[in-house]
């Protein structure tokens, strides 16, 4: 991938039609349809990621131009609470048609509590966030 364009990957309330894909704030250049290996937890109305399990999460990979890359950071970060909720970290993502992608992600910094269920994976071994409730912002 060119250093002209950043990547960021997206499993949760971020997607296309959930309720923050309103934050992000520029236009994307594509948003491609992807996975990368983890595992995926319903925390509350949202999910949470970690990197840990043998599924793949299953989600989008947005592309910007670099020099927005300050920008969306800026404003995801407020969003995900980083750095106490939500770390972030560059992980290596694959398009569905199998090309190598390493975006940013964020992921669930605490711990796992029995009150968080797993999200199963399907039978090819993906997890995917369906969204459920739509009541926050």
């Amino acid at each position: 991938m060119s250093d002209e364009v950043v990547a960021f990957f997206a499993y949760g309330t971020l997607k296309r039609g959930e309720v923050r894909e309103k934050h992000w704030p520029c236009r994307p250049i594509a948003v491609l349809r992807g996975s990368t290996p983890g595992s995926l937890w319903e925390v509350a109305d949202y999910p949470g990621m970690k990197i840990e399990g043998e599924t793949r999460v299953a989600g989008e990979i947005w592309l910007f131009p670099a020099k927005q890359e300050e920008r969306i950071l800026a404003v995801l970060d407020e969003v995900e609470g980083y750095p106490e909720l939500y770390s972030r970290e560059v992980v290596d993502c694959e398009t569905l048609d199998g090309q190598p992608i390493a975006a940013t992600v964020y992921l669930f910094n605490p711990p796992i509590l029995p009150s968080h269920a797993q999200v199963p994976a399907d039978e090819q071994g993906l997890v995917t966030w369906r969204g459920s409730g739509q009541r926050f912002s």
